[in-house]
């Protein structure tokens, strides 16, 4: 069972079991993380700045920002990863850890969420655990240890959540 705080040498392990069928490059891309943006810069021998100015694009979800490679939307709200090629992906030695943790295999929501939670919601940021709350509200799902209560102490919980938003979540503090 993944949880938020598993360990991620055994998210990377479960992840790993992809056909590679291009499916969801096909209709996104996966950020970037950790040196994510160092490795892909190397293995592409180009600098970081290039890196950035050609392939990649920020975007943002729970007040963090974030690179992914920048999507060929053909006019469409998706498109296919810049890197994916008929061969496959280009930078798949060094693909972004999002694509590596990924999979639409039997585990692919709940990885999807272990992201989520380990590099989009900051719990010392007020904004991004309103946003965080928000998604709840609306029936986003979680993680074992993904719940407010896990991620920020009840006292500063109630500085960052007005009083509806506390009175919601009093089951979960």
């Amino acid at each position: 069972m993944i949880e938020k705080n598993t360990q991620l040498k055994e998210i990377l392990d479960i992840g790993k079991n992809c056909d590679k069928c291009n499916h969801c490059c096909s209709y996104g891309s996966g950020a970037l993380a950790e040196d994510d943006l160092k490795n892909i810069a190397k293995f592409l021998k180009i600098t970081e700045e290039k890196l950035k100015k050609d392939y990649l694009e920020e975007i943002e979800k729970f007040n963090t920002k974030r690179l992914r490679p920048k999507l060929i939307r053909n006019e469409k709200p998706y498109g296919k990863c810049v890197f994916l090629t008929k061969d496959g992906c280009k930078v798949h030695e060094v693909k972004p850890l999002e694509c590596k943790i990924g999979n639409c295999k039997d585990h692919g929501e709940e990885l999807s969420l272990w992201f989520m939670l380990n590099y989009y919601i900051n719990p010392n940021d007020a904004e991004s655990i309103r946003q965080f709350n928000a998604y709840l509200k609306s029936g986003g799902k979680t993680l074992k240890g993904g719940q407010l209560k896990d991620l920020v102490k009840e006292k500063e919980l109630k500085n960052m959540l007005n009083y509806e938003d506390l009175k919601w979540n009093q089951d979960k503090l």
